[in-house]
């Protein structure tokens, strides 16, 4: 093997109920990651050297989705005070 060869870490887990995985990318710190909540399919790249880090930073990032998924519509102002 030579010295400058990396082999592609993956990474598979799940958060709140979301099965989620992250490979390492070809740039140094480098790390792709997708998952899906219900029918949307949620993927990206992030910089990172620790895998610890991208870990949480993919779960911050299920818990975000979460969140927006679960929200209320907002409601304009104006339509609530409509006779």
């Amino acid at each position: 093997m030579s010295r400058g060869s990396r082999q592609a870490v993956v990474h598979v887990g799940t958060h709140r109920g979301v099965r989620y995985s992250l490979v390492v990318g070809s740039e140094l710190g480098a790390w792709h990651y997708s998952f899906e909540i219900g029918s949307k399919i949620k993927t990206g790249r992030f910089q990172c050297r620790v895998t610890l880090l991208a870990i949480r930073r993919v779960t911050m990032r299920i818990d975000r989705e979460l969140r927006r998924s679960a929200a209320p519509p907002a409601i304009d102002a104006r339509d609530a005070w409509k006779d």
